[in-house]
């Protein structure tokens, strides 16, 4: 039989495929895929996702017709969905309140709290659980990097001068932190230390993270400079106003924005004819393997001397590159 238009393109319950005229048998044809028990989807080419967050989206699209009233996507799953731009194996996480039973399935991961809560919904309409809840379920799940990265995504300022918010302010973490127990908070409070507001990307987030790692995190973050005359020659996004050095990141923009990236080139010699040194970093400055040299370039540039940490943040940093030992845990908001 043809599919509509609906069935071809999203996952649905096998009651809802007999509904549309699908016979049990049909049902069972190799055209369609099994992702989660009851639910067939229409096969296609599997894709390679490139980013986490696009994987995490199809995994929730494909469980959506299970979805309950009351759950939400959550942990990681709810992280990705708000578009925080971690790199985390994408897994299907899904939470209920008690008394309802946890999500069961081979490919969902399913937690019960002791609170009901009130699901918020992504840019695609998917029912998530708040902010602050999806933070604090992932903090075993994350490395300490990606907290901080995560952390970067939810406290910045979005919206016109003035009236500007966060999606999650830290002083709502830190009441909560102060408030109840909660799991990994000292790895929560240390990754508070390192955050910054500020941070528009994830690759401006790894910037200042490496800097924060040899103790030198002390630039402004996108700060404006003027002109000896005080023509405003841009918005920069690491700046240190004493030796006169910029560190700006070359995002993907510069490839695909012909127009972006010769403003960019004017922006960037209009600082240099006013005296200011520029060090511009790619994406393959953050592969793992380059860091080490990464940091060595931005001592050298920045004339700086690594500091030695606290040991609260000294063992953090020293985190292998992997949380994979880890196990997710469930935990409320009580």
């Amino acid at each position: 039989m043809q599919l509509s238009e609906e069935l071809q393109t999203s996952a649905f319950t096998i009651s809802t495929g007999m509904r549309a005229g699908l016979t049990p048998r049909a049902a069972q044809h190799s055209r369609f895929a099994h992702p989660h028990h009851g639910v067939r989807k229409l096969k296609v080419d599997r894709p390679r996702f490139e980013f986490d967050e696009i994987a995490a989206r199809q995994l929730a699209r494909d469980y959506l017709p299970l979805l309950r009233p009351r759950e939400a996507f959550s942990h990681t799953t709810a992280l990705l969905l708000m578009q925080v731009p971690l790199r985390t194996p994408a897994q299907l996480h899904v939470t209920a309140p008690k008394p309802m039973g946890q999500a069961r399935g081979r490919n969902v991961r399913g937690h019960r709290v002791s609170r009901e809560f009130t699901p918020i919904k992504d840019l695609e309409g998917l029912p998530c659980v708040p902010y602050l809840q999806a933070l604090l379920q992932s903090i075993p799940m994350l490395r300490f990097r990606e907290l901080v990265v995560a952390l970067d995504h939810l406290r910045l300022l979005r919206g016109p001068p003035g009236v500007a918010k966060a999606l999650l302010p830290q002083e709502e973490v830190m009441r909560h932190l102060q408030e109840h127990s909660v799991i990994g908070a000292a790895r929560l409070r240390a990754a508070i230390e390192v955050s910054r507001v500020g941070a528009e990307s994830r690759m401006e987030s790894l910037q200042h993270f490496e800097l924060a790692r040899m103790g030198i995190d002390t630039l402004e973050m996108q700060a404006e400079i003027f002109s000896e005359a005080g023509v405003l020659i841009g918005r920069f996004d690491l700046v240190d106003r004493e030796t006169k050095r910029i560190v700006e990141y070359d995002g993907e923009q510069h490839r695909t924005d012909r127009l972006q990236y010769l403003r960019d080139e004017e922006r960037l010699e209009n600082a240099r004819e006013e005296g200011w040194k520029i060090l511009r970093l790619r994406k393959e400055n953050f592969h793992d393997r380059e860091l080490a040299a990464t940091r060595r370039i931005l001592c050298d540039f920045l004339l700086r001397v690594p500091k030695t940490l606290p040991p609260r943040l000294t063992k953090y940093f020293a985190e292998p590159l992997y949380l994979s030992s880890l196990r997710p845990r469930t935990q409320a908001l009580r």
